[in-house]
């Protein structure tokens, strides 16, 4: 049964390969070009054959089909066509010369799939805007059902204007085509079966035959009236494979092609990360994605070698196969099956296939992009999205692709532009009442920041900053400089979480120098990265600017300030924890608790997971916190000066210390000893509450600090 259902499914995959390469044919050798469709259709079925063998054995996943595309065939096609207005090209120079630009864009994609593919650079195509990408495919399939209608009536498509398309015999061609291509549609999404696709396109082959029946018409009476295939010439489809097309081909019109050939490249490597991300998706498996776009990219260039059609991975033929049992190489092999066949085989049945078959594949691939694209996918992005969705068909079908996915480029970017000017770049806003520096102080200065530290405003930026968000950032700080609460005297503004800044906000910037002066308050700038400092220094001069490397670096410096100039406040006088501790052991005799330690500088106070329960206060010196990173740098993340306590969350919590403790200059400090604690509680136990009293109180007033600036901070 398995055995069966493989080939039946090589079979389907086959028939469906070939009439899809046909199709793609019949795209390009349109109109003028008609008469040259058995060769192009040789062509196009050897690339096919040529880049579906080299894929079922370069990609990653083996069981993916590559194969000529709708997007390439359709760029590639109005190519041709302008080739074919400009007049200048006729009979064999004509062809040899649309053929090479074929072979030259399939080159030209290759080459490009292959370099980066090798440089492991594919994630590249997938900063295309996801509405830009949807508008071109929409655009795409515009562009495949007037391509389908086109090929269903031949050269004289258009020739009298829109009355042509209404006469009876006109219409009964391009209607028929409409309505069989419209019920696939509804067929494939009625009937979620993967072999729906090609029990419609037998279905539909057949119901054209019928017609023809009911005409009374003969196969060649069909194939006068242009409803039929061909006819083909007596070589068959081979005729098109001639080294002397390289000479008959004009390699200045090719080269004047360049803006579509790139634009080609650019659609195929994209078709080809998307749709090999939806395979990924489909059988659950990892693809190197570097592999399959350098896979697609050498399939590409092999197809060139025979003018084949660029492409990439088909999700359609890919995902057929694999329900229908064809894993591995086999299914690759399958589809070039199908395409040597008819290259082979085929010229005399090709020649009694209905136009009409052909026809209505092209148009069934647009009407389904179209309702993909710009039906199913209103209802998943909003009113601006889905304008530039809508807005590049428009573009596309009035100018040209290239100047479609430009416009859409360009207003999608627009709209990014606006929408990002819109986002609140400024990460936090708070005040030195609430925020504070690594600098572990004692209660009585923390109390004079908290009553003076509203002159200290400080403002943390995030993001890019660019012109749309430039004036908005003016206004915002002078909103900040005039706001209701103390005179504010210092403005500092962190720019550490600022991925980059634009000339425009360095000009605000340059204002904003201004502004301060004029409200007498001093700017100071943290965190910029070098290059962006120097050119600030350059442009603001001696301002009064501050430059600081880090927050930290300029909140201990105001705090400095801040502290010097409310040296004789009353806040001086109270007292800290450390005159409290050093009175309660002085009154209560505890003298066996405690004792006076002199450390030298460098000297290692606390150790970095020490189980030790002492508690130490620093009654002169400076000390400093410093933690070991999982690079191995020592970085200090905390200073502590006179009157703080240390080590009380360590034996409280009953944890090894989380940091090294080191004299940062000769140090005094009192060694509580908390092993007699104990004693203490059992003795006095209201002396040990009122000890345990203070420290609750200074680890409180820390916590409420720390509660507060998260407030601040919208945290």
């Amino acid at each position: 049964m398995a055995r069966v259902r493989a080939v039946f499914g090589a079979f389907f995959i086959a028939l469906v390969s070939a009439v899809f390469a046909v199709s793609f044919a019949a795209i390009v050798y349109t109109g003028e070009l008609a008469q040259y469709l058995d060769r192009g259709i040789g062509l196009t079925l050897l690339g096919s054959f040529v880049i579906a063998v080299t894929g079922a054995f370069t990609l990653s996943f083996r069981g993916s089909i590559l194969a000529p595309q709708d997007v390439p065939a359709i760029l590639l096609a109005g190519a041709a066509a302008t080739v074919v207005a400009a007049g200048e090209l006729s009979g064999e120079a004509l062809f040899a010369t649309v053929a090479c630009l074929v072979a030259v864009a399939s080159l030209a994609t290759g080459a490009a799939g292959l370099l980066i593919g090798q440089m492991k650079l594919a994630y590249i195509a997938r900063f295309v805007p996801y509405t830009v990408l949807a508008g071109f495919l929409a655009a795409t399939g515009l562009m495949l059902l007037i391509g389908g209608i086109g090929v269903a009536l031949g050269s004289s498509a258009g020739a009298d204007g829109w009355a042509f398309y209404v006469t009876p015999d006109v219409l009964l061609k391009w209607l028929a085509v409409l309505i069989a291509a419209v019920a696939i549609v509804i067929a494939t999404r009625v009937f979620r079966s993967h072999v729906t696709l090609p029990l419609a396109l037998i279905a539909t082959a057949v119901g054209y035959y019928i017609l023809l029946w009911a005409s009374g018409l003969s196969l060649a009476e069909a194939r006068e009236k242009g409803l039929l295939l061909g006819p083909f010439q007596d070589g068959g489809f081979l005729l098109g494979v001639d080294p002397a097309l390289l000479t008959q081909a004009d390699w200045a019109t090719i080269l004047s092609q360049a803006p579509v050939i790139l634009t080609v490249i650019a659609t195929t490597l994209i078709g080809t990360t998307l749709n090999a991300s939806g395979l990924e998706l489909a059988f659950r498996k990892d693809f190197e994605i570097s592999r399959e776009v350098k896979g697609t990219g050498l399939a590409n260039i092999v197809s060139a070698c025979v003018g084949g059609l660029p492409g990439y991975h088909s999700l359609s033929e890919s995902i057929l196969a694999n329900r229908l049992g064809l894993v591995g190489p086999i299914a690759g092999i399958s589809s070039a099956a199908g395409c040597a066949a008819i290259l082979l085989l085929g010229a005399g049945m090709m020649s009694a296939l209905p136009v009409g078959l052909f026809a209505t594949v092209i148009v069934y691939l647009g009407l389904d992009l179209l309702y993909t694209w710009l039906w199913e996918e209103r209802r998943r992005l909003g009113i601006l999205d889905y304008a530039v969705v809508v807005l590049i068909p428009i573009v596309a079908v009035s100018y040209s692709f290239l100047t479609a996915v430009a416009v859409g480029l360009l207003v999608a970017c627009a709209f990014f532009v606006l929408a990002y000017a819109k986002l609140d770049l400024i990460r936090s806003h708070s005040n030195m009442a609430g925020r504070r520096s690594c600098v572990e102080r004692p209660d009585t200065e923390l109390r004079v920041l908290a009553e003076t530290g509203g002159q200290v405003q400080i403002v943390e930026l995030s993001g890019f900053l660019f012109f749309g968000f430039s004036h908005a950032l003016r206004e915002r700080m002078q909103a900040i400089m005039d706001g209701e609460g103390p005179k504010v005297r210092w403005l500092v503004i962190d720019f550490k979480h600022v991925t980059g800044v634009d000339v425009s906000t360095l000009r605000v910037l340059q204002r904003l120098v201004s502004d301060c002066a004029q409200r007498d308050i001093r700017l100071m700038l943290a965190g910029l990265a070098p290059p962006v400092e120097s050119e600030l220094r350059d442009c603001l001069g001696p301002h009064g600017v501050g430059f600081f490397r880090s927050l930290d670096e300029v909140l201990e410096h105001l705090e400095d300030v801040l502290l010097a100039q409310n040296e004789a406040d009353d806040f001086a006088n109270e007292k800290s924890i450390l005159n409290h501790m050093e009175a309660l052991f002085r009154e209560h005799a505890l003298d066996g608790y405690a004792e006076q330690i002199e450390l030298d500088t460098g000297a290692v106070v606390v150790e970095r997971g020490a189980l030790s329960n002492d508690i130490y206060l620093l009654r002169s010196g400076q000390l400093k916190v410093a933690v070991r990173c999982d690079d191995g740098r020592i970085a200090i993340v905390a200073q502590i000066r006179p009157g703080s306590v240390i080590g009380e969350m360590a034996y409280y919590s009953g944890r090894g210390r989380s940091a090294d403790i080191i004299a940062d200059a000769p140090s005094e400090l009192l060694r509580i000893d908390m092993d007699r604690m104990d004693t203490l509680e059992r003795d006095r136990p209201e002396v040990a509450s009122l000890f345990h009293k203070l420290i609750a109180r200074d680890m409180a007033r820390r916590l409420s600090r720390t509660t507060n600036l998260l407030r601040d901070l919208g945290l």
